[in-house]
């Protein structure tokens, strides 16, 4: 009777795999086979994650995850810029390929599976987390996400081959709103603001790239932890999303609902409802096998008991070897993953139980995988690293450039100051290799470009630990030289995940050392290494020319060189809205419109610098926008075009940005909503048309249970940001 309820399980499920519908049915069927020899403990072994879990009697091989947020976690990879770096670029090709290379240097490496992108829409900078994200936008982050996730797992033919992985979207869902900032901080949202907001990045990534795997999030969501809510997982997740992949817990989550929620009384109870709410693997690192993992032997014993159906495990078992089959793992030489294989049986005696720390501690593999013979050959491909370096460039934003005094003159500027705690640090954000390839830092770089045509000398000024006794030193640097290159901003102290804070301003010393600078006379420039918007009010006031630059990766230090030098136009957009100061948080540009506006008189409720903003070397003129059709039916589709001129002197790249607003809706809507985007290159003089697709994507929105188009007029505003904007009309019949 088991049998035929498994198998009739597993027809049922929607099979969601890049191979034809017949090897779809022979993997059902070798599954079934599979799972009908397997003992409970082997069943129970196939449910952890960044664990061993090959299994040598039946063949099965181990599947190996890790980090790749902004390239693979693993010494010597390529590190790209930071992830909120990435959505800077606005490029989704560029982030594409940006994904396959990631994902080839991860199989080079002997990973599998990877635990990114993070699709939040961060709704409060406050957050640790911010650094991780694509922004503030549901549009932008859908976009940026499902543009590396097809990246990391190929499409069409390329989907799971040799060269690719599976992705893994989290976190499920809503975390980039938790109340005050704190990371997992519980939050109560309604179903409007839950859909249209936080889970429509999901569904680009489901509708758009098909990703492989999603994690469900640390907190809890209207009362219910993620990692046991029926509702987001089931209901919404399976039920209306029609998605059937890989779901792995977040590390240690699965503990929480007992540990830290008590939303379950016990630890055989926790498991159980990880399982009802489609949990496939628990991640829990640092674990042996021991009472702190719930797919363990808290779930055997629970199972043995009565308390937990077998199907429940049958169905996780079902979706973690469906996910090796995809991969093409059960077409390698299985015997290479005996060491992965900890189960006590005949034929393997009793080996070593062993945990992730015991896999970094001893160098022995684990999760880590099993490198390529010719691993180097891959990950030191120059093309790596020259996309690292394109990336960084797309990712800065010229906030400021008073007087043109970006790019600088080689001829002019004879002795140059690079000053500042991140002139000459190692900057690369959280989940980073602890020995990354190589790292350039921006005084190595400027040192570099210019060679012996100018003097560069550098003085840190301070440090992140409020030290002032290094600002004498570089004011008198500064002094004798003919400009300063200022980098301050944050490092992985002040953001990352935990690292949730209650003051957005810059920390006191830099403050002190900017202003010193300043007085000192010299022209500077400031370059910002961070990750999260920072609150610069004085920076933005005083000094003459502003970069944002996230964190750039690798290539930080050539990069930031290029651009000050002129050799790079720059032509970021700032991805998410930077605060006058805390108080402002949460500060998006979508809110919704306030029934009670406070007096402007008192306070400055405006950004500092506005979500889509971001200026260039040159400077463009974009046209009023013309419907190809300016009447379409709900299910219609139409397009808006502009003309675009660069009206400079240098060749560059401008943002077109398309934001729409139904004018009379049934739920209201906010004033402006980023619909559509595309990059356009131009040289000096050069006029071109861009093109933007309207349809359902651009229109619809989740009102009472259903995605839908509402007829009536919308208003679609086409610019280079929110305050450089022309519009039109479009009606929906």
């Amino acid at each position: 009777m088991k049998k035929k309820i498994v198998l009739v399980f597993i027809s049922l499920i929607t099979i969601s795999v890049g191979f034809s519908q017949s090897n779809s049915k022979q993997v059902e069927t070798k599954i079934e086979k599979l799972i009908a020899k397997m003992t409970l403990e082997e069943k129970v072994h196939q449910l952890a994650t960044q664990y061993p879990n090959a299994n040598m009697r039946l063949g099965i091989p181990n599947i190996s995850a890790n980090e790749c947020l902004h390239g693979i976690k693993m010494d010597q990879a390529t590190v790209f810029p930071q992830a909120i770096a990435m959505a800077s670029t606005w490029d989704e090709g560029l982030i594409e390929r940006m994904g396959h290379v990631v994902a080839e240097e991860s199989r080079a490496f002997g990973i599998h599976q990877c635990y990114t992108p993070m699709l939040a829409v961060v709704r409060d900078v406050r957050w640790g987390r911010t650094e991780e994200s694509y922004g503030e936008d549901p549009y932008l982050v859908g976009k940026i996400g499902a543009s590396y996730i097809k990246g990391l797992q190929g499409m069409g033919v390329q989907r799971f081959d040799e060269n690719h992985i599976i992705a893994t979207a989290k976190h499920f869902v809503a975390d980039g709103e938790p109340m005050g900032g704190d990371n997992g901080a519980a939050m109560d949202i309604s179903d409007y603001n839950l859909h249209n907001v936080h889970l429509y990045p999901f569904k680009l990534a489901i509708e758009e790239a098909r990703v492989g795997a999603i994690m469900p999030a640390h907190h809890l969501l209207n009362g219910i932890p993620c990692h046991a809510n029926k509702y987001i997982m089931n209901d919404i997740l399976r039920d209306e999303f029609k998605w059937d992949g890989l779901v792995v817990s977040d590390n240690g989550d699965m503990r929480s609902l007992h540990r830290v929620f008590n939303y379950s009384p016990s630890w055989k109870d926790a498991a159980k409802k990880g399982l009802e709410a489609g949990i496939h693997q628990e991640l829990a690192l640092f674990q042996n096998w021991n009472e702190q993992r719930m797919f363990g032997d808290h779930l055997i014993e629970a199972v043995n008991e009565g308390s937990i159906a077998m199907d429940l495990v049958d169905n996780a078992v079902v979706h973690v070897l469906r996910a090796k089959f995809q991969m093409g793992l059960f077409d390698n030489d299985i015997s290479k993953d005996e060491k992965f294989d900890v189960i006590k049986h005949p034929n393997n005696g009793d080996p070593e139980k062993i945990s992730q720390h015991d896999a970094e501690m001893f160098k022995k593999a684990l999760y880590v995988g099993i490198p390529k013979k010719n691993w180097k050959k891959t990950v030191f491909d120059k093309q790596h690293n020259d996309l690292a370096l394109e990336v960084a460039h797309k990712a800065m934003v010229l906030l400021k450039n008073e007087n043109q005094i970006l790019p600088l003159s080689k001829e002019k500027y004879k002795k140059i100051a690079v000053i500042g705690p991140n002139a000459n640090s190692m900057r690369l954000g959280g989940y980073s290799p602890d020995i990354p390839k190589y790292y350039i830092s921006i005084y190595e770089g400027i040192k570099n470009y210019v060679g012996r045509a100018s003097t560069v000398n550098f003085a840190e000024g301070c440090d992140f630990n409020d030290t002032t006794d290094k600002i004498d030193e570089a004011v008198a640097l500064a002094k004798q030289s003919d400009i300063v290159i200022l980098a301050i901003g944050g490092s992985e102290e002040t953001c990352r995940e935990n690292q949730d804070v209650d003051d957005l301003h810059l920390p006191e010393n830099q403050q002190l050392l900017e202003k010193a600078i300043k007085e000192a006379g010299i022209p500077y420039v400031v370059v910002l290494l961070n990750g999260r918007p920072l609150s610069i009010e004085y920076t933005k006031e005083n000094a003459p020319a502003i970069i944002e630059g996230w964190y750039l990766g690798q290539e930080t230090g050539k990069a930031v060189a290029n651009v000050l030098f002129g050799d790079v136009n720059p032509s970021g957009k700032l991805p998410i809205s930077f605060p006058r100061n805390a108080g402002q948080a949460p500060l998006f540009y979508n809110k919704l419109e306030t029934g009670r506006p406070r007096n402007i008189y008192k306070s400055d409720h405006t950004p500092l610098y506005s979500f889509g903003y971001g200026l260039s070397y040159t400077t463009f003129e974009i046209g009023a926008p013309k419907l190809e059709k300016s009447t379409i039916s709900v299910n219609g589709n139409t397009t808006v075009s502009v003309s675009v001129k660069n009206t400079g002197k240098y060749e560059g790249e401008e943002v077109v940005q398309l934001y729409v607003r139904d004018l009379i809706s049934e739920r209201v809507r906010p004033a402006k909503e980023l619909r559509n985007f595309k990059r356009v290159s131009l040289k000096p003089g050069e006029t071109k048309t861009v093109t933007l697709n309207i349809g359902k994507q651009q229109l619809e929105y989740w009102n009472e249970g259903k995605w839908e188009v509402e007829p009536g007029t919308f208003k679609v505003m086409v610019g280079s940001g929110l305050e450089n904007i022309k519009a039109t009309n479009l009606t929906v019949e």
